[in-house]
């Protein structure tokens, strides 16, 4: 038995066949999308665009503190707004979702349904990158809307939502350059602070080892230096005195000390000893003077301090009261000269200098009355005495001079090394206090860096605060408002109308091939040859009498009147629903102007 293959004409003759169970359940199914499609409520949906305006001012010149992208801050900027309570706000402030508060749902309910209702898009563009130069993707918009059931709750709505982005990205980048400026303020502040910590410690470890310095090495290398010159030529000199008392002892040996009676007449006599004593009252008085002006270690006053030494030993007269008053009236008297120089006759110190002169020429006076009496009975037993011989005089003072000078450079020597050994002990230091005053010098530089450098971002901070203050940075602009809408947005009645009478079409088609399939018999010239397996010997076609004709006639119109009312109510229900036949006649014309 061979498969039964259907053509489409014989679909078409089932459907012929089955015609009723195909208009009716069409009609009823029609009906109802009508039904449906009107009424449901529609939602409106009122639409805001925000442009991107990118900075004003280069960013060569002022970089801003916001580096995110404006995606990113349109995201942040609606998870703000979007928080339950100002979400409540605006859903007590307009009344919205009576259903919900008939039902008094939870705040959580009139949330979700509020943050199901908004819509934001980004609006993007081919740019060029004016750095890289390279095409990309780039949001130069974005659109904010809001969906309601009324049009004009959607409109204010959306009108607030707008406004609070523009606000919220305003007070955003406000804020985040004043963060940022506070931020590095307080970051600066605390490396000042390290600063002045680190300067103080540098100058607590200054004067700790103000001699071991490393500024300092090259003076106390030269100080070492100067003191071995110096202790080295002491001991030159120690050597060539002690080879000049050597040769001085010898020549002394062959001397007499003291002259005889015929020498003593010829050569000393009264003239000398007096011409002696007179140069010892002279040197102890200009000694009294120059000490006045210079301290011990003076050259000329150690040169004095030697000759009256020398002049002590030659002489041996008991003239100190005399010259000792003698010479501190000397002093006095300079100190009184260089007071009058400075202060007034009645100033109190030059009053006190004079009455301790007046004093000392009393005392000077009485000494002297003393001394001439001494000598006056000296003078006979002295005139007896031995006279020593001049040149062993001389060459015996001269080895009393050295010997003193032998002494002196000897403590000089001991001073010398005591110096010596400290500013090795300083360069010995040094090394030791180089490393730790490098330690807290770059330790203060690197501060110092660090502090410079915040303190220059600050103040790009606050430039980049005035930037965002004045609104010449990066801002959203709105050049669309929200508008009340006119026609709905999700509920869309043509598109549920269309659709629902072609599924209305395609129910009733299909239950006639259902009916066909399950209750169907055996019909056509095919068919009957395939169930007996043999084909007819005669086929008699079905006679149409003239009321049969007549009664196709009839339908035929009905089915043309359907037809014409049909394509009415499509075209009136496209006019009113989905594009106004003038706009559409246009669009039209202009196409075909444009071919």
């Amino acid at each position: 038995m061979e498969e039964d293959v259907k053509n489409l004409g014989d679909y078409l003759d089932i459907v012929r066949r089955h015609k009723y169970l195909v208009i009716i359940p069409a009609i009823i199914l029609i009906l109802a999308t009508f039904v449906v499609a009107y009424s449901l409520p529609a939602t409106y949906k009122s639409e805001g665009l925000i442009l991107i305006e990118s900075q004003e001012i280069p960013s060569d010149l002022i970089k801003s503190t916001v580096t995110s992208y404006a995606s990113q801050r349109i995201e942040v900027i609606k998870q703000k707004i979007m928080t339950t309570s100002r979400v409540m706000e605006l859903v007590n402030k307009y009344k919205l979702y009576p259903d919900l508060r008939a039902k008094k749902r939870p705040a959580s309910e009139y949330v979700a349904e509020f943050r199901n209702s908004i819509r934001i898009k980004m609006v993007q563009a081919n740019v060029t990158d004016p750095r890289s130069g390279r095409a990309r993707r780039a949001s130069i918009a974005f659109t904010v809307s809001f969906i309601d059931k009324s049009p004009q709750l959607a409109q204010k709505i959306a009108n607030e939502l707008v406004t609070q982005f523009l606000n919220e990205n305003v007070r955003t980048r406000t804020d985040r350059a004043s963060e940022t400026k506070a931020f590095l303020q307080a970051e600066g502040d605390k490396f000042q602070r390290k600063i002045q910590l680190l300067e103080q410690k540098i100058a607590e470890f200054k004067d700790q080892y103000s001699d071991s310095l490393p500024e300092l090495l090259q003076y106390n290398l030269s100080m070492v230096e100067r003191l071995e010159e110096e202790l080295a030529d002491n001991q030159n000199q120690m050597i060539v005195l002690k080879d000049q008392i050597m040769t001085m002892s010898l020549a002394l040996a062959n001397i007499q000390p003291y002259l005889t009676n015929k020498q003593q007449l010829q050569v000393t006599g009264d003239t000398s000893v007096s011409s002696a004593e007179s140069q010892l009252i002279g040197a102890r008085a200009k000694y009294s003077q120059l000490s006045a002006k210079y301290s011990e270690n003076h050259p000329d006053l150690l040169q004095l301090k030697r000759q009256i030494e020398s002049l002590e030993s030659e002489t041996s007269e008991d003239l100190s009261d005399v010259e000792r008053i003698s010479a501190e009236l000397a002093a006095t008297t300079s100190k009184l000269d260089e007071l009058s120089q400075r202060y007034s006759k009645s100033h109190p110190d030059v009053k006190a200098i004079k009455a301790q002169i007046k004093e000392l020429e009393l005392q000077l006076s009485s000494a002297q009355n003393e001394a001439d009496k001494y000598i006056a009975v000296a003078k006979p037993s002295r005139q007896a005495k031995k006279v020593m011989s001049p040149a062993y005089v001389q060459i015996k003072s001269r080895i009393d001079s050295s010997e003193r000078e032998i002494r002196r450079l000897q403590t000089r020597q001991v001073e010398i090394k005591a110096k010596l050994a400290n500013f090795e002990s300083r360069i010995d230091k040094t090394h030791q206090v180089k490393r730790a005053y490098d330690d807290l010098t770059r330790d203060r530089a690197n501060n110092l860096a660090k502090y410079q450098e915040l303190r220059s971002k600050q103040l790009s901070a606050e430039l980049a605060e005035n930037l965002e203050s004045e609104n010449k940075g990066e801002s959203f602009t709105l050049i669309e408002p929200p508008t009340v809408p006119s026609k709905p947005e999700k509920i869309n009645r043509p598109k549920i109308l269309i659709m629902g009478i072609g599924g209305s079409i395609g129910a009733g088609v299909g239950l006639a091939l259902l009916v066909e399939f399950l209750f169907g018999g055996v019909r056509g010239y095919n068919q009957i040859t395939q169930s007996l397996g043999s084909a007819p010997l005669v086929v008699i076609p079905m006679i149409k009498t003239l009321d049969d004709l007549q009664r196709k006639r009839k339908i035929k119109k009905r089915i043309a009147v359907l037809l014409v009312l049909a394509a009415i109510a499509m075209i009136a229900v496209f006019h009113f629903y989905v594009m106004d036949l003038e706009v559409l006649w246009f669009k039209i014309m202009r196409k075909l102007s444009l071919l």
